[in-house]
């Protein structure tokens, strides 16, 4: 008798469970499409950026800027449009700007780690201060209007088929995640230098430049996010996605993705994306006031990286020993 996995057989049971104790509770106004559509559309900032972070996850790293970058990502176009005057050409032109601050950013980010062999960590914690001051700096710590024109307020609000275009765009990038992990070289060394990248080293892998790589895409992401959340609130202001790099973690953990790196899917961080946008939707639902909501979504926090520390504890000591000695290294040079 084939022996059942309880460990992928614990996600559909678990978005299953949400969906009934939901539908329970309320009945009239969560089994609806345009309910449903309603949690896709609140996610998928959130889903467009965890399925690029997930390649730093994978690789062993972490990305601690993505919130505060997508925030410049936003107030780079806005700034754009609002300098230039509302037109399509500024749309465009403001667009191409923000997805390069996010590409180059993430490049830098993966030449530091690399190079000077500083924990990702550190790295991209400073990095976040760094862009929320860029983005307090270039506002002056103002609120940037961007409620035109129409072919960029459209990005967060259109629809096709009844679903809003960010959806359409969180499936995309989902989709061409997926395939890159799964069904190219590039995937397979990213899974291997997650898992060892002393090993990956020694049989060929450019461990270093797969690395840079992962944090470029992570940071694309994170400019499509931010000109995406800045076409949704038709503003750009510095707190602009700050928190959002919390959620990405949530989400990628539940969908069953280590924090040590060689662990997960794409599939597994939609799941967790849509089970935190269920949450969240019962919880306004049923009118939880915005502290119990955060108190409720801190919990989750906590069970998702305690389940994921408690699978993964022999991994756990040998990336915590890896990561000691890049610090005492960084110290000491």
């Amino acid at each position: 008798m084939k022996k059942i996995d309880w460990e992928k057989m614990s996600k559909p049971i678990i978005l299953v469970g949400a969906i009934i104790i939901l539908s329970v509770l309320r009945p009239q106004s969560f089994l609806t499409a345009n309910n449903f559509a309603n949690v896709l559309w609140s996610v998928s900032v959130i889903g467009i950026m965890t399925c690029g972070t997930v390649f730093v996850f994978l690789a062993g790293g972490i990305d601690l800027s993505i919130g505060t970058l997508a925030g410049l990502s936003a107030i780079t176009v806005v700034e754009i449009i609002d300098k230039m005057g509302a037109t399509n050409a500024s749309v465009i032109i403001g667009i191409i700007a923000a997805l390069c601050v996010g590409a180059f950013a993430g490049m830098v980010h993966g030449l530091i780690i690399t190079r000077f062999n500083i924990p990702a960590f550190l790295v991209t914690f400073a990095a976040q201060s760094v862009y929320l001051g860029l983005s307090m700096v270039i506002t002056n710590n103002r609120i940037v209007s961007a409620r035109e024109p129409a072919l960029f307020t459209s990005i967060g609000s259109m629809k096709i088929l009844g679903f809003p275009l960010p959806i359409y765009l969180m499936i995309i990038i989902a989709l061409i995640s997926w395939f890159s992990l799964s069904r190219t070289t590039f995937g397979r060394d990213i899974y291997a230098v997650g898992g060892n990248p002393e090993a990956s080293e020694i049989s060929g892998v450019h461990v270093s430049k797969d690395i840079v790589l992962c944090y470029v895409f992570s940071g694309l992401t994170a400019a499509i996010g931010g000109i995406v959340l800045a076409s949704m609130t038709q503003q750009g202001m510095a707190s602009t996605g700050s928190g959002y790099e919390t959620q990405v973690i949530t989400a990628a953990v539940i969908g069953g993705v280590s924090l040590l790196g060689g662990v997960g899917t794409v599939p597994g961080c939609i799941y967790g994306v849509v089970i935190m946008g269920l949450i969240n939707n019962g919880l306004n639902l049923m009118s939880v006031p915005s502290t119990q909501s955060g108190l409720v979504q801190g919990v989750v926090i906590i069970i998702a990286v305690a389940f994921d520390a408690l699978q993964h504890q022999d991994q756990s000591r040998k990336k915590v020993k890896r990561i000691s000695e890049q610090i005492k290294g960084t110290a000491s040079s």
